[in-house]
């Protein structure tokens, strides 16, 4: 067994033995202070619930006058909680982990968040990675400060690249003409996408349209502040069917989900695959891939006009401050403690990339994650799956018509005013 899977191992035994505190109630002192935390960490089996409580315990120990309730769920049920609680002033709640911009957006337009800003000292400022902050800032207000966060990729096997005589490609045209010499393998998809996957047809989308438009103008966009109707958004749809036309995703990329996908790459049938950076551990501990070589890009620019830090991705959930707490600011202190000491092990434990400046021990991470360090070193502004930044009926628009730019019969048009509607009427 290798270290990355002994270490796995090692957390998943810990998380397994790991007490939990939900539901249960205690009488205080009248000088202590109780928080009411809200969160969807209950998976006892998961090393994320146990290091969760672990911080939890710990940030106890360090402030004796402070006890934390929590109350946790799992995540459909928790987000509908959560709605109702805010529908009305959430008494019960002073602390609770949410997702950033997009559903943050509905509760900070309500005036249900407690902004941050008085609470952020510049030393804090200084632990975190550049640009990490920008899906939690809305309207000058800074409201949460980010845990993690994750890149869409395409992962390479090189040894198809070599097999066809081509580069990794670097940049739109490179990817046509390394697609078009793939495809000319016996057997091997050029690009595999699992789109029949809803979230990664769109990914897919995504990523050219964030190459196309620009991540600022994406995300104005995806926020309502802009009209979906920058010309990019359409030659982006444009890409995908070129790529779609060409037999660069293969014959029919709608047949087969992220599973199909996967085992296809893993079985050297695949020379890229088009997933997040959680897929770098799903090649480490693959048992039998024949997969030797693998390089991890970010999306390929389609011209120098566009800036290259840009990626698919971001810091997408944190701990956010009910703005009725009676507990303003011991809640705004647990909130950005608990976000650190959660950002802090995100490598270890398999979840993303920590968006805090902290020492990593690369024994403890996968290998393939830890190509994707230097990668993500490289980047600034992430824009998350669309899917969770709209709306829910116009992600539900969107991901269907990201899908049918891959069925044989694409209308480009009806895309983009499909969208246009969509995303102007979202809720």
């Amino acid at each position: 067994m290798n270290k990355w899977k002994k270490f796995t191992a090692a957390c998943m035994g810990a998380a397994m033995v790991g007490t939990t505190a939900f539901g249960s109630s205690t009488v205080f002192a009248d000088d202590t202070v109780t928080l009411d935390v809200w969160h969807q960490f209950t998976d006892p089996e998961s090393a994320q619930t146990s290091a969760f409580e672990a911080a939890v315990k710990e940030y106890e120990k360090e402030h004796d006058n402070i006890k934390i309730k929590l109350h946790g769920l799992d995540t459909e049920s928790y987000k509908t909680k959560i709605s109702t609680e805010f529908a009305s002033s959430a008494s019960g709640v002073d602390v609770f982990y949410y997702w950033a911009p997009g559903k943050l957006k509905l509760f900070t337009d309500a005036d249900k968040v407690l902004p941050l800003n008085d609470y952020v000292t510049d030393d804090i400022k200084s632990k975190i990675k550049e640009g990490s902050t920008s899906n939690f800032e809305l309207d000058g207000n800074l409201y949460g400060l980010p845990i993690d966060s994750y890149m869409m990729c395409l992962f390479c096997n090189k040894d198809l690249f070599d097999e066809a005589g081509v580069e990794i490609p670097k940049t739109y045209d490179e990817l046509l003409t390394a697609g078009e010499a793939l495809e000319k393998l016996d057997g091997v998809t050029p690009l595999a996408v699992g789109a029949k996957d809803a979230w990664l047809a769109g990914a897919l989308y995504e990523s050219l349209a964030l190459r196309e438009v620009g991540a600022s103008e994406v995300q104005s966009t995806l926020l309502g502040e802009k009209e979906f109707t920058n010309d990019g958004f359409k030659k982006a749809a444009e890409d995908v069917v070129e790529l779609y036309d060409k037999g660069i995703l293969g014959k029919s990329p709608l047949e087969d989900g992220e599973a199909e996908a996967t085992a296809d790459f893993l079985n050297g049938k695949v020379a890229m695959q088009l997933d997040g950076s959680w897929f770098a551990g799903t090649i480490d501990n693959a048992e039998d891939s024949s997969v030797k070589n693998v390089e991890v890009i970010t999306f390929p620019v389609v011209s120098d006009k566009q800036d290259a830090t840009d990626y698919a991705g971001g810091a997408g959930a944190s701990f956010f401050v009910n703005k009725n707490t009676d507990t303003p600011k011991e809640s705004a202190d647990f909130a950005m403690y608990i976000s650190e000491k959660m950002g802090e092990q995100a490598l270890e434990l398999g979840t993303g990339f920590p968006c805090w400046n902290t020492e990593i021990d690369t024994d403890k991470v996968s290998p393939t994650f830890v190509k994707l360090m230097d990668l993500y070193d490289g980047v600034k502004t992430g824009v998350q799956n669309w899917d969770g930044i709209l709306g829910a009926n116009a992600a539900a628009v969107h991901l269907e018509q990201a899908q049918s730019l891959l069925s044989g019969s694409a209308d480009v048009d009806s895309f983009m005013s499909a969208h246009q509607e969509a995303i102007s009427t979202q809720e």
